[in-house]
């Protein structure tokens, strides 16, 4: 703890209109972690100093996981690092009753989980110390030393999904020399690789610019009371009242898995049904598949509900009109990492939050009850075309509507708060979740929590077989269990929990 003290130097980092766009998530994830060692290591399975030591070495390369988020001009925020005053991580070490063996042949349903594995929710929002903390870690030890669950939280504001795992693999990496006893690693594992540097976006973005699509420019500019009233909130306040709305409505999540059959043939079906000579991608697939499948149970869902739950969705879909939010059209959100836009050079990565919003409208028509094959070709081809369009240029425009914007965080909040027909898509899929190797193999399962924001999609490389694609969702109750009766969905899809 004292070599970090002492390598610590006070800094601080400006967060961008394109960090505030996420600055309400967190990354709460889960990885379970078995120990088929036989007791054969010198020094045990994953032991807890060691774990701990290697984390604080860690964090000497990812400066920024010590700093506090404050308040800074212009409504964004600044992380300070404050030698003499670290923001530390939260770090919690408990033991379990349940054996490693239990969860894997319950295929670590959630509800066979121990009990408080996730320390913080799907929102960012200060402690009961009224402490926004940048990393949270709680290690469960399972029975009998039988394995190990990590869950491991950095908010949204500060990383993308990508950065953090490059934290995790760099936290691994240097635990196995540890374990091992093998040489330090040097700077150049990390520091020529990452770069935490918000200026270097607008470097590596010069040039030429293209315009944005109708329905990105709405979702940033509309004006609403409720993204005044957040603007006017200074950080720690807008975490609280959004943290507070999304526990009282909050997405109940379910996992289902697409295997690369079911994926191929929805993906030939797709291409079948369309006239262009382009390429569907998988990710344009499974966003049309869960995209219309969702639809489809929030139509359900509407119609067994009793008449006075429908009047005031109505009613509230009207409100929400007058404030700029009345959608007459389905909306899918794509939230796009792209990072190969950025020509940083040199191998580098950009790991702040290098992601786009791309939105594409759907015809309601379109999305109707009794759709499948049609349904699934026609929004594959919109997600394809609106995809494919993704370049350079359109990204350095987007970056600059925002700087020119830089309140569109508020109003993209309030977008989403008052829309019902939306549903936000992330491909996960890319994420090293292997390389978090602390000494005795990547883990065998990685996981979402039970709850999340609601009307939210994220895909995951499943770890049973090659190809397989885990599709975590978060929606309301009732629209989930639509959602596991719907034919069509569930001809390709199955529900593991």
């Amino acid at each position: 703890m004292e070599d970090l003290f002492a390598s610590i130097e006070s800094s601080e980092v400006m967060l961008s209109a394109q960090d505030a766009l996420f600055s309400f998530a967190n990354h709460p994830l889960v990885h379970f972690y078995e120990n088929t060692s036989n007791g054969g290591s010198h020094i045990g399975f994953m032991p807890s100093a060691v774990l701990q030591a290697s984390l604080y070495t860690a964090l000497k390369d990812f400066p920024l996981l010590l700093g506090h988020i404050k308040d800074g001009p212009g409504g964004l925020a600044k992380i300070v690092v404050d030698k003499h005053g670290l923001n530390l991580p939260e770090f919690v070490e408990s033991e379990s009753s349940i054996h490693y063996q239990s969860l894997k042949e319950a295929q670590f349903k959630w509800s066979t989980w121990p009990k408080g594995v996730a320390t913080v929710g799907p929102t960012t929002a200060p402690n009961k110390h009224g402490a926004i903390k940048l990393l949270n870690v709680h290690i469960v030890r399972l029975h009998e030393d039988s394995g190990l669950i990590l869950f491991c939280n950095i908010p949204h504001y500060i990383l993308d999904g990508f950065g953090y795992y490059a934290f995790l693999s760099h936290w691994a990496a240097i635990c196995r020399t540890f374990c091992r006893q093998e040489p330090p690693l040097t700077e150049q594992h990390c520091q020529p690789l990452y770069t935490f540097d918000r200026a270097i976006v607008d470097e590596g973005l010069q040039g030429q610019r293209c315009p944005l699509e109708r329905p990105v420019i709405d979702m940033f500019t509309g004006s609403r009371i409720t993204a005044k009233l957040l603007t006017l909130l200074s950080y720690s306040a807008r975490t609280r009242l959004v943290s507070m709305c999304v526990n009282i409505d909050f997405g109940h999540a379910h996992l289902f898995r697409v295997s690369r059959e079911s994926l191929a043939e929805l993906r030939d079906q797709a291409k079948a049904r369309i006239a262009s000579s382009a390429d569907i991608s998988t990710y344009a697939v499974l966003a049309a598949f869960m995209c219309t499948s969702v639809c489809r149970a929030q139509n359900r869902s509407a119609r067994e509900q009793i008449f006075f739950v429908r009047a005031a969705h109505a009613a509230a879909g009207a409100i929400s009109s007058l404030f700029g939010t009345g959608q007459p059209q389905y909306t899918l959100v794509n939230m796009v990492h792209v990072h190969e836009s950025l020509n940083l050079g040199s191998g580098r990565c950009y790991i702040g939050n290098p992601v786009i919003l791309q939105p594409i409208r759907i015809p309601l028509d379109i999305l109707s009850l009794d759709a499948g094959e049609e349904s699934l070709a026609k929004v594959a081809s919109q997600a394809t075309l609106a995809l494919g369009g993704i370049t350079a240029p359109l990204v350095g425009e987007f970056v600059d509507f925002l700087n020119a914007n830089p309140n569109a965080y508020a109003r993209y909040a309030a977008y989403m708060a008052a829309a019902t027909n939306v549903l936000t898509i992330i491909d996960e899929r890319g994420y090293h979740t292997q390389s978090v190797d602390f000494g005795h193999g990547g883990p065998t399962w990685v996981s979402g929590i039970p709850w999340h924001i609601p009307n939210f999609v994220a895909f995951f490389a499943s770890p049973a077989r090659p190809g397989d694609v885990d599709v975590y969702v978060s929606h309301s109750p009732r629209v989930a269990d639509a959602l596991a009766k719907d034919a069509f969905f569930a001809k390709y899809a199955r529900l593991l929990f």
